[in-house]
């Protein structure tokens, strides 16, 4: 698979997409651009937004977000149905934008008027003598775009930090992460972040303190668990994302909430278990059994 690359220009947009690197914008930017154009960070552009000319925006999410990729363009044309013609000027390289763009041959006599025939490398909007038709619902104003693009970034890598055992990350800066992630189209991380915030709270004291002793943290776990089995008791596409082995890519990647609600179940529920293996010699020994006995429903049984 060819990997993703971001030219200068929009080097400034996203981190690299292969770190946790954290790329933050002030709170007060971000508010400012939120503020300034609310409706275009929250609702698709409306038929008529933009003229000739501007400089735009074209966002196109992932459920991964790791995956997130957009185009900056120039609108050279407005189309009948109020979609718009783009002079390409940056784009993520590395992404297929064959289903999602329609070339245009530009400066140059096209055989079947539709620009197919020049464009050889769907991944790639460079070809000299095209421009790029794209739909009016994606396309925001430049800095509503970039910001709301940052943002989204900015948000995974909170949850990045989590995965990866950050030792200093506040159950505060996680919450904040959650209660923002809907204004980025992520409100189905809501539920792996409520687990991200028990889990600092499991281990750590006041969630970002000195590390519990293992011992100290079985009742918590106990009460992890307690929150994992209720997930899977609700949601049966979740339980057999969960159990199955092994997963299916296609419906695991089917939505935001399927990414990153089965990877914080697969991080508690291991956690948890190695756990076991620790030094548990003061904790209360029913509270040992009962973990155990619960571990071993969700797959996850003693080594022998």
């Amino acid at each position: 698979m060819q990997k993703k690359k971001v030219s200068r220009l929009a080097a400034g947009l996203l981190i690299a997409q292969a770190s946790f690197l954290p790329f933050s914008v002030s709170n007060v930017a971000a508010n400012q651009v939120a503020q300034k154009s609310a409706s275009a960070t929250h609702a698709p552009a409306r038929v008529g937004q933009f003229n000739v000319g501007d400089q735009v925006f074209v966002g196109l999410p992932s459920n991964t977000i790791r995956d997130d990729a957009f185009i900056i363009g120039r609108v050279t044309h407005i189309l009948d149905n109020g979609d718009y013609q783009l002079q390409v000027m940056d784009y993520v390289e590395g992404h297929d934008y064959g289903a999602f763009c329609t070339p245009v041959a530009v400066s140059t006599t096209s055989e079947y008027g539709d620009g197919w025939e020049l464009w050889q490398d769907t991944r790639s909007l460079r070809q000299a003598n095209l421009e790029f038709v794209v739909p009016r619902d994606s396309v925001m104003p430049y800095r509503t775009g970039q910001y709301h693009y940052i943002e989204r970034n900015n948000t995974w890598v909170v949850y990045g930090r989590w995965i990866s055992d950050a030792p200093i990350l506040a159950p505060e800066r996680i919450e904040r992460a959650r209660n923002d992630a809907p204004n980025y189209g992520l409100e189905g991380m809501t539920d792996a972040f409520n687990l991200a915030i028990a889990h600092r709270m499991a281990f750590y004291e006041n969630g970002w303190g000195r590390p519990y002793w293992p011992y100290e943290t079985v009742p918590f776990l106990n009460g992890l668990l307690d929150e994992v089995e209720q997930i899977l008791a609700e949601d049966e596409q979740i339980k057999a994302l969960f159990f199955a082995k092994p997963r299916d890519r296609e419906v695991l990647n089917s939505s935001v909430r399927n990414v990153f609600l089965i990877s914080a179940l697969d991080k508690l529920v291991k956690d948890s278990y190695n756990q076991l293996y620790e030094d548990l010699s003061k904790a209360d020994a029913q509270d040992v059994d009962r973990l155990t006995a619960r571990l071993a429903k969700l797959g996850y049984e003693p080594r022998r």
